[in-house]
């Protein structure tokens, strides 16, 4: 039986994130499916397209996370560097794969299946492909790394097609509205944490000035735990108010 991925990180390649011309998205979007299946995001790295950073910053996330999903650097072009870059990281050979090289000949006909699009053929070896109904160009996994296209919506499609290898135990969340400035209750609601590890409380302002609001988080995949520290909140915040 193969275990479920408990905890993951992001890994962002691109130039163009870093530059501010491209907003990051898919990261986003993996925070809330991970959320949804119980899988602990645990960092986003947002990296530039560097053989040396990659391999780096990789090999600290694939030791220290149950898998690392990376997002960018898997097109046609000389900066799409992520393929080569992970088959270094892992010492091994990167190689035209036969499926692909066969997909891609039937879509674009062998005079179409010109340089760029044979560097799209190319993973580490030994990778299993990721293939969804998006592009014919698929990801690939090696080892825990999973290695998903920039595009928001092909990445999008991929990791929802492996996400069946993440979490058992979806998180839940119940968020509270408060119209108190933080000052008035940070110390009530640091005593509340201390009192539930199991569940994750966060406070995030909206508004400040006189008329403060905001908004009290809480999760957890314990969901009577999760109702007890969200009653505890409540009744923190009806001393204050009285």
């Amino acid at each position: 039986m193969t275990m479920q991925h408990q905890t993951a990180a992001i890994l962002v390649i691109g130039n163009e994130v870093l530059s501010g011309r491209t907003r990051e998205a898919n990261a986003y979007y993996a925070a809330g499916r991970f959320f949804e299946c119980g899988c602990k995001l645990g960092e986003v790295a947002i990296i530039p397209d560097e053989h040396a950073a990659i391999i780096s910053t990789l090999n600290r996330l694939r030791e220290q996370f149950d898998a690392v999903i990376t997002s960018g650097g898997i097109g046609p072009t000389h900066d799409d560097i992520t393929m080569e870059s992970i088959a270094a990281a892992f010492n091994v050979e990167l190689i035209e794969h036969s499926f692909i090289v066969q997909a891609m000949t039937e879509h674009f006909g062998e005079e179409g299946l010109n340089e760029g699009r044979r560097r799209m053929t190319r993973v580490p070896q030994g990778s299993k492909l990721i293939r969804c109904e998006k592009t014919i160009a698929p990801g690939a996994r090696i080892g825990n790394v999973y290695i998903l296209a920039g595009v928001p919506y092909i990445f999008e499609s991929q990791l929802d097609s492996i996400l069946d290898q993440f979490g058992d135990s979806p998180f839940q969340r119940i968020e509270i509205e408060v119209e108190l400035p933080e000052s008035l209750f940070a110390k009530p609601l640091s005593s509340i944490q201390a009192q539930f590890d199991d569940v994750e409380i966060g406070s995030y302002p909206g508004r400040c000035g006189p008329n403060p609001c905001g908004k009290i988080c809480l999760s957890s995949q314990n969901p009577g735990r999760l109702k007890e520290a969200a009653d505890a909140v409540t009744l923190m915040i009806e001393g204050i108010t009285d």
